[in-house]
């Protein structure tokens, strides 16, 4: 089987090349294939009443204790010694942890929710894909109050294929990239109209989620569920890269499977099932900060460069349960909680 001819038709109408299919909303931690409209907004001061990245709502705050020399020192130990500045004030990244791109809010693992926006919209994996489009490259604090008021205005799939490019674009100028991502937006609803991702057919992803994925597997070739190739229900949607796929994956992959009714595996129709969320190594920060939440959860400390496992300790998980704010350090991340001795790879509570 192959992509319908629809998709092809609708390529030709926004004079867009093949090649578009392929194009990647790559990572916001990574250097991105967006080519600038105009510049990017420079990134906004956070304040008490906004919220912090990719976050839906500001997340609970968590008693926290003073920043501690040695936790400090985790960033400034390699940095040059330069004239000091008075500090940023914000509820949710504590001046003194180190710099605020590099931690996050860690909400106790008894929490019903991370504060994801992938967790508000995991119900409607369309929306869920035109996010992760607008948090391109692009913090929460800015994106988010634009994308609802896209979904505003354009509150069906059907809406957003008919949008005209140029209203689209006017509106979400603020978040840069907009024509790009305009473009991306209304070719993402024209061919999920044309071809929506549904479950027994997959597409090839190059590179996706391991380098040579998908070599096998021909351009406009669809597989099976019985085919052992890497391949992926969303991969023939333009827009769609690493971020995107992950979240998808992590969020909706299982209940479009009927695998379960969500993402946390309830309804579960087979006894050894495994939800998809467990199998993803996304490189995106928060999805990671979210992989190591719900590991937490279950009482593990999860490597996202390998996904191996190790028992968390009791005084780690006293430590989760109290939430707070977690830094990274070699790519994982660390609960910033005692100046004393570190736990496993997470600093516990005293």
């Amino acid at each position: 089987m192959s992509i319908p001819e629809g998709t092809r038709k609708i390529l030709q109408e926004l004079d867009l090349s093949s090649d578009f299919l392929s194009s990647d909303s790559s990572l916001s931690d990574v250097p991105s294939d967006f080519e600038p409209d105009s510049p990017l907004p420079p990134p906004p001061m956070l304040f008490p009443d906004q919220f912090p990245p990719r976050y839906s709502t500001p997340p609970p705050r968590s008693p926290i204790k003073s920043p501690t020399k040695s936790a400090y020192f985790l960033q400034s130990a390699n940095a040059t010694p330069s004239r000091a500045k008075p500090p940023k004030i914000s509820p949710y990244f504590p001046s003194l942890l180190g710099d605020p791109e590099s931690c996050l809010p860690f909400p106790p693992t008894d929490a019903p929710s991370f504060g994801l926006i992938q967790e508000q919209l995991a119900h409607d994996p369309f929306r869920l894909l035109i996010a992760t489009i607008f948090l391109n490259r692009t913090r929460g604090g800015v994106a988010l109050p634009v994308l609802f008021q896209v979904f505003e205005r354009y509150p069906t799939i059907q809406a957003m294929a008919d949008a005209e490019l140029s209203d689209l674009v006017s509106m979400i100028h603020c978040l840069g990239f907009q024509n790009q991502r305009a473009k991306k937006c209304v070719m993402l609803a024209q061919t999920w109209l044309s071809a929506p991702p549904v479950n027994d057919k997959r597409y090839r992803k190059l590179h996706y989620p391991r380098k040579l994925d998908g070599r096998d597997i021909g351009r406009d070739e669809c597989v099976d569920n019985d085919d052992p190739r890497v391949a992926w229900e969303i991969a023939h949607l333009p827009g769609v890269g690493a971020y995107s796929l992950d979240s998808w994956r992590i969020f909706c992959r299982d209940k479009l499977r009927d695998l379960a009714t969500d993402w946390k595996g309830t309804g579960a129709t087979a006894a050894d099932f495994v939800p998809e969320w467990k199998t993803v190594l996304p490189q995106d920060k928060e999805l990671r900060a979210y992989l190591t939440w719900m590991w937490l959860k279950e009482g593990w400390l999860w490597d996202r460069h390998s996904g191996d496992l190790t028992p968390a300790n009791d005084k780690v998980l006293r430590a989760a349960q109290r939430g707070g704010v977690a830094h990274e350090e070699h790519g994982n991340w660390v609960l910033e909680t005692s100046p004393t001795k570190p736990a496993n790879g997470l600093h516990a509570m005293e």
